[in-house]
């Protein structure tokens, strides 16, 4: 598994440069120049919309955080989601080195294992966002092809919103999963002998995710609202884009470029910047609405650019911190009140599974 990585990381980063060069070949670099000084000053704006994303995200993460732990200021954590995001962009690793680095980077002000935590929360509820933002899309979509569809559209609209219940009572009830398979490894194992020193705190990582949902309702709600709302900030995106540029934008068209967008960051995400893959995509999705797929193209790579901004500011805070940066000593987990719940429900449920097994 390891070797296929290896190899399917610059495969797919050399993959994602020949579709770049190609669609760049079939549009010409004319149009998309000319498309280019058509926004002009608009440029400006098309980032601080990007801002307002990462401003979004970072509340976000604020929230999920452990209360009762060291926490820096938002503007901190700004920079931070930055120096990740970087990173997440420019190497093949993406999110896989993008957000280690974030917990190394925020272990100077959180104690790593809660740092650690808080990074696994807001990324899964961000994809949970992401997934009901997808969803909501196919809803829109039906409602504006059929006029007659809005009752079918407001009964999928209800059966999103209870799933949306459904899994978060799937993730307050779960067990630990990671636990019990550390706690079976056998001793002279190669897996024990890897993770045995940093066992504890995996532990306490999962212990501290597993009591966010179970003790943390109103943060997982609020949570999840600052993750869908970020979508639409994209959708801001590609409605400046085409209106600048094409003059006839719909928010239709734009709802549904973003949703494009969201899919293939999410399956394409070890491509650096989605390079060649968001162009495609964006000009297949405008192509089939009625527009050009020059549009689409100009569209992904003036977005490409403002992505280039905010990850270079993110890169120069992180050879700023590089040096710098001291992590919290943690080497005992903080006795949080998530953790502490999570522990009591526990050995709550070996006590009952002990007496069952006596009684019977």
């Amino acid at each position: 598994m390891k070797k296929t990585l290896r190899y399917l990381r610059p495969l797919a980063s050399i993959a994602g440069l020949a579709l770049f060069a190609y669609v760049l070949r079939q549009e010409g670099m004319a149009t998309i120049l000319d498309g280019a000084r058509a926004l002009g000053a608009g440029f400006v704006l098309l980032i601080l919309l990007s801002g307002l994303r990462h401003a979004l995200r970072t509340a976000a993460w604020h929230v999920s955080i452990e209360p009762g732990t060291p926490r820096p200021g938002l503007l901190d954590l700004f920079g931070l989601r930055l120096m990740g995001e970087g990173l997440n962009g420019v190497t093949p690793a993406g999110p896989l080195l993008g957000e280690s680095v974030k917990v190394w980077a925020a272990s100077r002000y959180v104690p790593a294992f809660s740092c650690a935590s808080s990074v696994v929360i807001e990324n899964l509820i961000y994809g949970l966002g992401v997934g009901l933002f997808l969803l909501s899309g196919g809803v829109l979509l039906l409602a504006a092809t059929s006029p007659r569809a809005h009752l079918e559209s407001w009964t999928v609209v209800a059966c999103l919103v209870a799933s949306l219940f459904v899994l978060y009572a799937i993730l307050r009830r779960r067990g630990l999963l990671i636990a019990p398979l550390l706690d079976r490894l056998p001793v002279a194992s190669r897996g024990k002998r890897l993770l045995g020193p940093y066992e504890l705190r995996i532990k306490a990582v999962e212990a501290e995710v597993h009591g966010f949902f179970l003790t943390r309702r109103a943060a997982f709600i609020g949570i999840l609202g600052l993750e869908f709302l970020t979508n639409f900030t994209g959708v801001a995106e590609a409605y400046l884009i085409l209106r600048v540029t094409t003059l006839h934008a719909s928010l239709l068209a734009a709802y549904l470029v973003e949703i494009a967008n969201r899919a293939v960051q999410l399956f394409f995400a070890f491509v650096p910047f989605g390079l060649g893959v968001e162009e495609g995509a964006a000009a297949g999705t405008l192509k089939a609405l009625g527009y050009g797929a020059s549009q689409g193209v100009l569209l992904a790579i003036l977005r490409r650019a403002r992505t280039v901004v905010w990850a270079a500011l993110g890169l120069l805070l992180l050879a700023g911190r590089y040096c710098v940066a001291r992590p919290v000593e943690d080497a005992e987990p903080i006795e949080t009140p998530s953790l502490l719940k999570t522990r009591s429900r526990l050995k709550e449920g070996a006590q009952r599974e002990t007496a069952h097994c006596e009684c019977g």
